[in-house]
């Protein structure tokens, strides 16, 4: 479930072998990338047709996130990672493993990744769409990604193509962009009565 949404941000503003257009494309996203410090948005995934989880991501340059689910909240400050279970009330506690193909790191997507996909686009109504397919041992951890981008050069929707065919799709609203997010929201302190696993 997390690896989905690790691996969206694998698109952002990356790619090899692109013509013209999305050359055009990629630029227009990484001029965007370098203006927002930090965001706040919705996101839906669904599988099938079917949704199958939603919540708010909160993202703060550099590699800083919580992922706010139903059962589960998900916090990183770039250095540890928190898992917690609302239901269970247990948090597992892990150092960032950034050799870890799911893990998400802007820096590495701008300057790192360029080199292991290829490109082409297309056009659906007002979104361009990027259509990323990874090369031969990338070890990216899916055969195709495609991303829906609106006109205010935001990504509204990802489709992520597996391995064996399976497509997941994850829809993202509600954009808030720049508001100064605390550091102290990448923090994680479990409460009292929680079940702790720390493997650090």
């Amino acid at each position: 479930m997390i690896k989905y949404f690790s691996l969206i941000f694998l698109f952002v503003v990356s790619s090899s072998f692109a013509g013209d257009k999305e050359k055009e494309l990629l630029g227009l996203l990484q001029k965007k990338f370098e203006t927002i410090k930090d965001f706040t948005v919705t996101v839906v995934q669904k599988s099938g047709g079917k949704e199958i989880l939603s919540g708010k991501l909160s993202y703060k340059k550099e590699n800083k996130f919580s992922l706010d689910l139903k059962n589960n909240l998900i916090v990183s400050d770039g250095s540890t990672i928190w898992n917690y279970n609302k239901k269970e009330k247990k948090v597992i506690i892990n150092d960032v493993d950034e050799t870890d193909p799911s893990f998400f790191s802007f820096s590495r997507i701008v300057y790192d990744y360029p080199s292991q996909c290829t490109l082409s686009s297309g056009q659906d109504g007002a979104f361009n769409i990027l259509i990323f397919v990874p090369k031969e041992n990338s070890n990216l951890g899916f055969s195709k990604a495609e991303l829906w981008i609106g006109e205010d050069d935001l990504i509204n929707k990802v489709v992520l193509t597996g391995s064996g065919s399976e497509k997941t799709e994850v829809g993202f609203s509600n954009y808030i962009l720049n508001q100064d997010l605390p550091d102290s929201k990448f923090k994680f302190n479990p409460p009292e009565g929680s079940v702790v696993i720390d493997l650090r």
